[in-house]
């Protein structure tokens, strides 16, 4: 155990001088900004087991064992179409690509504490249009030492370079080549869990560089003035009213320093931000779980050029359990985010998204999703407007192959002086997964 202890001791050691954290989901959906709540909502108590949750032994990897881990390595290879391959209003040009990721995940078999270690690499090539081509990857550590039963200490470590959603409201719309950025992240929080209250603390960083990029034009976009630096602590404290309901009290605060100028003589979206959220968590037996936070969010930027941003603020995600073999869930999101566009200091992001998960046969799993999210700039610059819908599935062929497919559409409008760059997207996504 001592030596378990020190294994744990030094993940969470090492997450404050590497600085490797828990950076954002590689495949974005409408409602994720490249910054992510450092401290989500927990809600599930063990009453009610989703479907992708739910064990299947049949179609699990039992990965490979070796001193005191246990490795999961895994490829999926792809190969995919899109009708607007550059995510324009005109002129749109598709085109064919292909997919390939292999990862390695490994986790420790300790009776206390526990180190988790994760290594991604996905690259896609389109078959024409090599501007678009990506290349991500993702390395990270989470580490949880248990100090006592109820007080544990947990680190989140991570650096990785993804690739920005074209739709994104912060995205540049001249850019012809993907949007990449690297994303340098590095956090520890600490639990305490009693009879009835829970209390958390969370302190964190994420440092974000992103690489210049040409613009169809010809030219070349420079983006050192996004680069960024992102300090967060979060606390909440949660009470337990009953065995399946808590209520919940949480408050935030957010540094955001830039890099550089936004432009010469001109000052950058430097800022201060609280936030305040209070609501409830819920396990209800066989029916439903969730966790529903509504509060305040204002946010101060240092330069008096920029207008401040205040107002509602709310995180939730309910999912609905018709019958053991179909989730419904529901998240909803409102923050505020910095603008790109010159004439605005930033925007509220409002999102909601609904998702279906059924279970066809034991091992054939579909999915469908429809999502919204509308952007709202300050200074009456105007609104963006993003709509997506897809639909897919996996089929576990064994515990080592498997199947997935995918097929969606985006939409993307605005309003107002911000109003560039509306485009519609159809693609498809068919994939091959070989695990161990």
């Amino acid at each position: 155990m001592k030596r378990n202890a020190t294994w744990a001791a030094g993940a969470l050691l090492a997450g404050l001088f590497t600085g490797l954290g828990s950076g954002t989901s590689e495949a974005q959906t409408v409602d994720e900004n490249l910054i992510t709540p450092n401290l989500p909502l927990e809600f599930d108590r063990g009453r009610n087991v989703g479907v992708l949750q739910r064990e299947r032994p049949e179609y699990q990897a039992v990965g490979v064992r070796l001193l005191n881990f246990t490795f999961y390595p895994r490829v999926e290879a792809g190969i995919g179409y899109t009708d607007n391959a550059y995510q324009i209003s005109g002129g749109s040009v598709s085109d064919g690509f292909v997919t390939i990721s292999p990862s390695v995940t490994a986790s420790s078999n300790w009776a206390v504490n526990q180190l988790t270690l994760d290594a991604t690499y996905r690259a896609k090539r389109f078959f024409s249009e090599t501007p678009r081509n990506e290349d991500n990857y993702s390395v990270g550590a989470n580490g949880r030492l248990d100090v006592t039963r109820s007080f544990t200490l947990d680190t989140q470590l991570r650096t990785a370079r993804n690739t920005e959603p074209r739709a994104s409201a912060a995205s540049p719309q001249d850019a012809a080549e993907a949007v990449q950025y690297r994303q340098t992240s590095g956090g520890i929080g600490a639990t305490f869990s009693g009879a009835k209250v829970r209390g958390q603390v969370n302190a964190n960083f994420d440092r974000l560089s992103f690489d210049d990029v040409r613009t169809f034009a010809g030219g070349t976009l420079d983006q050192n003035n996004r680069d960024q630096t992102v300090l967060r602590v979060t606390g909440r404290g949660e009470f337990a009213i009953s065995p399946d309901t808590s209520l919940f009290a949480q408050v935030g605060h957010t540094d955001t320093q830039y890099d550089q100028p936004l432009a010469f003589r001109v000052p950058n979206r430097d800022s201060k931000e609280i936030n305040l959220l209070g609501g409830a968590t819920f396990d209800l037996s066989a029916l439903i779980r969730g966790a529903v936070g509504v509060g305040y969010v204002d946010r101060r930027y240092n330069a008096p050029i920029y207008r401040d941003l205040s107002g509602f603020a709310t995180e939730a995600k309910i999912e609905y359990f018709p019958s053991q073999l179909t989730t419904l869930g529901v998240t909803v999101r409102r923050t505020v985010q910095d603008s790109y566009f010159f004439n605005s200091s930033g925007y509220f992001a409002t999102a909601g998204a609904v998702r279906v998960d059924h279970e066809l046969l034991r091992n054939l799993l579909l999915n469908a999703q429809v999502a919204y999210e509308v952007d709202d700039f300050t200074e009456n610059a105007g609104s963006i407007k993003i709509f997506r819908v897809s639909g897919g599935g996996r089929y576990l062929l064994s515990r080592r192959f498997g199947f997935g497919f995918v097929i969606g559409h985006d939409k993307r409008s605005g309003t107002g002086d911000i109003a560039t760059n509306t485009f519609n997207e159809t693609r498809a996504l068919i994939s091959v997964i070989v695990q161990r």
